[in-house]
């Protein structure tokens, strides 16, 4: 039987590796380990994680598959979850930004806060 912190390791390991892609399989869709821009109802472009997609009712069952033929449900970043939405791929512009090396920054910033905290609680332990 494994033990609570293996079982901790292969849920987090999971979720890392499963966060990349759809819950269905998306012949040339979008590739989900990427940030794209997504243009939001009030007309701008904000960073945005692809979360899922489906065919779009658009799609013509007679042309090939193709990254437009998919609308996409998108996560904005720095914004709330109720405002996720399915967007279609005309409103996405494609960044070079992998979702896992924004999320490694995000962590190394983290410990390296933890460390300067700890400092200073160690600095001022002895007043």
């Amino acid at each position: 039987m494994a033990s609570k912190k293996a079982k901790a390791v292969l849920k987090t390991t999971k979720k890392h590796a499963d966060a990349n892609v759809y819950s269905q399989p998306c012949e040339n869709a979008l590739d989900p380990a990427y940030f794209v821009k997504v243009q939001m109802k009030d007309g701008n472009y904000h960073l945005a994680k692809l979360i899922d997609c489906k065919l779009s009712e658009k799609y013509d069952p007679k042309k090939p598959l193709t990254d437009y033929s998919y609308d996409y449900y998108v996560h904005y970043v720095d914004f709330d979850r109720r405002m996720d939405e399915w967007v279609p791929r005309t409103k996405i512009e494609l960044t070079r930004n992998l979702v896992l090396e924004e999320e490694l920054i995000k962590k190394k910033k983290k410990q390296e806060e933890e460390i300067i905290d700890s400092e200073i609680e160690n600095e001022h332990a002895g007043f």
